[in-house]
């Protein structure tokens, strides 16, 4: 039988990352459980991790190795949930400064040293697909760990790639970093090319295994942006009003247009499996960058819910992963 090749992928969208975070959380419990392995984590049921921006956060810390085993995973899901409670509030830190960008990164770049220490993208336990763009060679970038085992211009310290995935202009400044390869690169938030990075993962996938016929591919969203905009919204014509619009706008249709093209593309392959699921955001907050208590565990309550209307899609997943449990 032809093995499967499987694949995670996780939108970009800030401290929404609650969301995808506690549905994985979840089905890793259920996955532990399936599996009778009691050290099981999320990472040991896939092949490659992809995200953007909170999503791109998730992957690192996923795909984190353990100390004293670099060949599994240091951190279970639910700890990469906690992350978000342990640190959302001193990650979106006011910068003092003011200017265009909302926060200072002073918060961020301690809590993803806290995490990552020296930790490099090729010490990383399954391949990565991270988005990022470089505004020095005005180009996309992957942060692929797969390339970065031979390639040291490949290569970055991970906390660096966590911080080049997240730096979304006009929340956080550009983040200027160099590769191992002591190349110079100023980044900023993958979302930019990528808010949905299931695509990029595909076909990094792919590259990695050119042979394999079957792939299984689930792509978790932070939220449904899709809205009806009022007359008066449409009216206010104030650059903060038509710059967030424009922002929503971008986001919701580029990860429509993969989620469609993802869809034909899967069609035509009758033995893999592609799934979409997109957590609603009726009633909650939608703002990226909201970490007050109240928000967070609305959010949290909410990625609950997502979970409790998506038991069957997890039972599928869970029983195509262990058949035979």
């Amino acid at each position: 039988m032809d093995k499967t090749v499987r694949i995670l992928s996780v939108d970009g969208g800030g401290i929404r990352g609650i969301l995808p975070a506690t549905f994985l959380s979840v089905l890793e419990d259920r996955l532990r459980e399936k599996s009778g392995n009691e050290s099981f984590k999320l990472a040991d049921a896939f092949d490659m991790i992809a995200g953007t921006s909170t999503g791109g956060l998730l992957t690192c810390i996923y795909l984190t190795p353990d100390d004293a085993n670099p060949l599994v995973s240091k951190y279970t899901a639910r700890q990469a949930l906690e992350f978000y409670f342990g640190y959302g509030g001193s990650v979106f830190a006011p910068d003092e400064h003011g200017g265009f960008h909302k926060y200072s990164t002073t918060g961020l770049i301690s809590g993803l040293d806290n995490f990552f220490g020296n930790l490099k993208l090729s010490q990383l336990i399954k391949p990565s697909c991270i988005t990022a763009y470089d505004m020095m060679r005005s180009e996309a970038c992957l942060f692929l760990s797969h390339k970065a085992i031979s390639d040291p211009r490949s290569n970055y310290y991970v906390k660096d790639v966590a911080r080049a995935t997240s730096a979304l202009p006009g929340i956080f400044p550009p983040a200027t970093v160099y590769s191992l390869g002591d190349t110079k690169h100023t980044f900023i938030d993958g979302s930019i090319f990528a808010y949905n990075p299931a695509l990029q993962a595909y076909l990094a996938a792919k590259t990695i295994s050119p042979n394999a016929r079957n792939f299984m591919l689930l792509s978790l969203g932070t939220g449904l942006l899709a809205t009806a905009y009022t007359p008066e919204q449409l009216e206010d014509t104030s650059e903060g009003n038509w710059a967030r619009l424009l922002a929503d706008i971008a986001f919701s249709a580029h990860s429509d247009v993969v989620h469609y093209q993802l869809e034909e593309l899967f069609m035509a392959k009758p033995g893999s499996t592609y799934i979409r699921l997109q957590p609603p955001l009726q009633g909650l907050n939608r703002e990226m960058d909201n970490t007050s208590e109240e928000n967070v565990h609305a959010l949290y309550k909410a990625g609950l819910e997502f979970v409790s209307s998506n038991e069957k899609t997890i039972l599928e997943i869970v029983n195509s992963m262990y058949p035979d449990n």
